[in-house]
């Protein structure tokens, strides 16, 4: 068993499913914007990509990339995943038509996060609201003392 080195007390390796990532997570709030988070949704499953990494230089070329065989359509915007302005974006992203008048709010709110961070960020793109560091504990000490619970059987 390990000691702590500040206090010297005898340290213990909870086995939890929390990942530490270098990633910066951002949390799409799906009540408020319910159309966009279903499309995310749908987008992770069929490029299997929840992550991405901003580079903003090529966003054009990758935009113009990924909506070529997607024609523009009257009231609607057309929406990607990988984003325009991740590196992995373009050609290959997942498109599809959103109502633009329900989009509008949606795409001010991602471009109002992302301007938060530098090119070369890489993101983790979760759906719904953070939890609570109260709700991951609780979570955690329920598996450790079950974990616990079966090893003294």
């Amino acid at each position: 068993m390990n000691s702590n080195p500040q206090t010297g007390e005898p340290q213990t390796t909870k086995k939890t499913d929390m990942v530490q990532t270098k990633e910066k997570p951002i949390f799409f709030p799906e009540k408020e914007y319910p159309e966009r988070a279903q499309f995310f949704q749908t987008a992770f499953v069929k490029t299997k990509i929840e992550s991405c990494t901003l580079d903003r230089k090529g966003m054009e070329t990758r935009k113009k990339k990924a909506l070529q065989g997607t024609p523009p359509k009257k009231g609607f915007d057309r929406v990607q995943w990988p984003m325009a302005i991740c590196k992995e974006g373009g050609k290959g992203a997942y498109v599809k038509y959103i109502t633009s008048s329900k989009n509008l709010a949606a795409e001010e709110w991602i471009q109002n996060e992302l301007k938060k961070y530098p090119d070369g960020t890489s993101l983790f793109l979760s759906i719904g609201k953070p939890p609570k560091l109260k709700e991951i504990n609780r979570t955690i000490e329920n598996e450790n003392r079950m974990e616990e619970e079966k090893t003294e059987k």
